[in-house]
């Protein structure tokens, strides 16, 4: 039988194709797909312990045994049982810690797990201070005092520890009236180790916040809350030089960061009731969580615009900006497994969310 040359070529093409498919399937690695992320939303029954035991619950940690810590308020820090029953953990006002409103009030703020999930360092907003606390003896020393408040805290594997100052308030006061009409005067800085000279590594920002690395530790994530972004640098942690790469992401009200076992950048998002995952792999953002209702994002719209505008903001920060989440939110963290995710605020519970 004769062919055509079309029926010969469609006969060369599909013997190519075939091949070429055979040799894909033999040679190529199984790439293992990543598992979507969820959409998680407000319930009242994710509330934690759920009676409002907690204090301005702002940051909070997963310790190896299942239990979690949060920042309070009056105490320092407050540890949970996984029943929620829960009590002040450590004994800050042997350190020094004080919380006696109006004439001085306290703000512990960020916390952090060393790698040696032997001991917390916890940072105090209000008045610049940083704690360590040993975890089995809750024995707690008060290793920097900062002339401004520090916001939040990270420590590298090599013992490092670096810090972000929001802006130069000595107070609470003196904060928000720099969130009110947002001046540059946040920094970040890095110590050597617990005993050393800080040395400044980004100023001139607007509220910087949250700080963080990944998991290799070769770059560093800042938040910089009043200009919607988080900035990248490319650091060494053993010379401690840090070089900047840029904005890293553009979010809403950028608080607290993290990064997931997976790489992605987790950031809280407090005016918008969100918590965004970056995946920097596939350039996509995902709304892992919403607390947001139309009611208060009318508030964050209106937020938003005096922000563009340069105009005073200070009083929509009600209730109204957050109901029903306990309070503004803030920040999260994920249980050592991965199965399950906290998402903390200013209220007096946390939100758990148990992954199927």
């Amino acid at each position: 039988m004769r062919l055509s040359i079309f029926t010969l070529a469609i006969f060369i093409f599909t013997c190519i194709s075939c091949n070429t498919e055979k040799k894909t399937e033999e040679n190529s690695p199984v790439v293992e797909s990543t598992k979507p992320l969820p959409y998680l939303t407000f319930q009242k029954e994710n509330l934690f312990p759920g009676d409002g035991s907690l204090l301005r619950a702002e940051d909070g940690v997963e310790l190896e045994d299942g239990r979690i810590v949060v920042v309070d308020q009056a105490n320092g820090l407050r540890i949970i049982e996984k029943d929620g029953s829960n009590r002040p953990f450590g004994d800050f006002a042997a350190a020094g810690f004080v919380h006696l409103p109006p004439e001085q009030t306290a703000s512990p703020n960020g916390m952090v797990l060393e790698h040696d999930a032997k001991h917390i360092l916890m940072s105090d907003v209000a008045d610049g201070k940083i704690y360590r606390v040993n975890i089995d003896s809750e024995k707690v020393e008060m290793i920097y005092d900062h002339p401004y408040g520090v916001n939040t805290i990270y420590r590298d594997k090599t013992g490092a520890l670096w810090f972000s100052q929001s802006t130069e308030s000595t107070n609470l006061g003196e904060m928000f009236r720099d969130v009110n009409i947002p001046v540059p005067h946040g920094a970040v800085f890095r110590m050597t180790d617990l005993k050393s000279t800080p040395v400044k590594i980004m100023d001139s920002l607007y509220f910087a916040n949250g700080i963080t690395m990944d998991k290799d530790e070769k770059h560093l994530y800042i938040a910089e809350t009043m200009m919607d972004r988080v900035h990248k640098f490319e650091v060494d942690t053993n010379s401690g030089s840090a070089k900047y790469m840029g904005v890293a992401a553009n979010v809403g009200s950028p608080d607290n960061l993290l990064i997931d076992s997976e790489g992605r950048l987790i950031i809280a998002s407090p005016l918008y009731n969100q918590v965004i995952a970056v995946d920097f792999e596939n350039h996509s953002q995902h709304v892992l969580f919403d607390g947001s209702t139309n009611a208060n994002s009318k508030v964050s719209n209106e937020y938003t615009r005096r922000s563009r505008l340069g105009m005073e903001r200070l009083e929509l920060l009600t209730p109204d900006l957050f109901h029903p989440l306990p309070g503004l939110l803030t920040g999260m963290f994920f249980s050592n497994d991965g199965q399950t995710l906290y998402i903390t605020n200013l209220g007096n519970d946390i939100l758990k969310y148990d992954f199927q």
